[in-house]
């Protein structure tokens, strides 16, 4: 019993052993076969497939794709992503003739992918073919401009935008017709000068520089002046209303003067006359002065000829300022008082 059982195990073994090597060689052919024909598309790549040598099929849309197996058919994979290019330094002369050495980048993605591989094939030899454009397109643009819209102190001069625009409109299509790439941007990444142009480019930037402080000087004059004018203005209206309040003031001193006149002729009018006539003499003749008269001059009879000593009386009450200002005085000695004062 035991002898019959391991016969039937020992014959299912061999029968299991070939199926699973015939189904591993089922599996191995089926890859080698199918494998050659799987063909994949990752996100950001472009494939061309060939027959032959001879294009067929552009792949732009990521996903699995289905090709005959090498040699019949073949894929060849295109980079869609952005590359930027650095161009050498490169020399080139402006409108007024000055020797500027630019450096530029240039910003670039393949557009048409079979163009691509058929004029260029690489990124490497695409990227020679973008620095003649580029180059000659400087060569034409810069002569048309002077080497103050590259560098200069006043930002209203530059225009490097404009010509970076410039570049980019001279290449771009060029470049799309014949190599099948699109240029998406074209700057300048670095300007320098040869050393006979040093002292120009200093000189300029000096002469500019010189040209700003004068614009500001200018305006600070401007504005002094009008400060100065409205100080002299402001001075004239104070003058002004000092003059007007010092002629009040005046006014008023001269009328109380007139008052204290009036009141000490009131009181005693001869002695009044004789005040009067020495402040007169006073005045004329000063401290340094000599003047010759006879003594009998009514001019010096205060000297020989004093007014007789006033009795005491009780002066009269004088008008106040807002009274009625007329002095009246005494009917009898009126017209004597009168032909007495000076």
């Amino acid at each position: 019993m035991e002898n019959t059982i391991e016969h039937q195990s020992n014959q299912a073994a061999p029968l299991w052993t070939k199926a699973v090597r015939i189904g591993l060689g089922i599996s191995i052919f089926i890859l080698l076969v199918v494998y050659p024909c799987y063909l994949q598309v990752s996100e950001g790549t472009s494939v061309v497939v060939t027959r032959f040598g001879k294009p067929t099929r552009q792949l732009m849309e990521p996903g699995v794709y289905f090709k005959l197996p090498w040699p019949i058919e073949d894929a060849r994979k295109v980079d869609l992503r952005q590359h930027v290019f650095n161009t050498p330094y490169t020399a080139t002369l402006t409108h007024d003739r000055r020797n500027v050495v630019l450096s530029t980048f240039v910003v670039w993605n393949v557009a048409d992918p079979l163009l691509f591989l058929q004029s260029a094939g690489s990124v490497e030899a695409v990227s020679a073919k973008i620095d003649g454009m580029v180059t000659a397109a400087k060569n034409t643009r810069m002569g048309g401009y002077d080497l103050s819209a590259l560098v200069s102190t006043d930002s209203t001069l530059l225009q490097t935008r404009h010509i970076e625009q410039q570049l980019l409109q001279d290449v771009q299509q060029d470049a799309r017709d014949k190599f099948g790439i699109q240029i998406l941007q074209i700057g300048i990444n670095r300007i320098a000068y040869e050393s006979s142009n040093v002292s120009a480019v200093l000189a300029q930037m000096k002469a500019e520089r010189e040209a700003a402080a004068k614009q500001l000087r200018a305006l600070g004059e401007k504005d002094a002046n009008a400060i100065r004018d409205d100080a002299v203005v402001r001075s004239e209206e104070i003058l002004r209303d000092g003059r007007l309040e010092a002629g009040r003031i005046r006014a008023d001193a001269e009328q109380k003067v007139s008052e204290i006149y009036a009141q000490a002729h009131l009181r005693d009018p001869e002695f009044y006359r004789y005040w009067r006539s020495l402040e007169a003499l006073k005045r004329s003749l000063g401290s340094d002065s000599t003047i010759i008269l006879r003594t009998n001059e009514g001019f010096m009879d205060l000297l020989t000829d004093p007014p007789p000593v006033p009795q005491k009386s009780s002066p009269p009450s004088l008008p106040t300022a807002s009274e009625d200002r007329t002095v009246r005085l005494p009917q009898g000695n009126a017209q004597a008082t009168t032909e007495r004062q000076p």
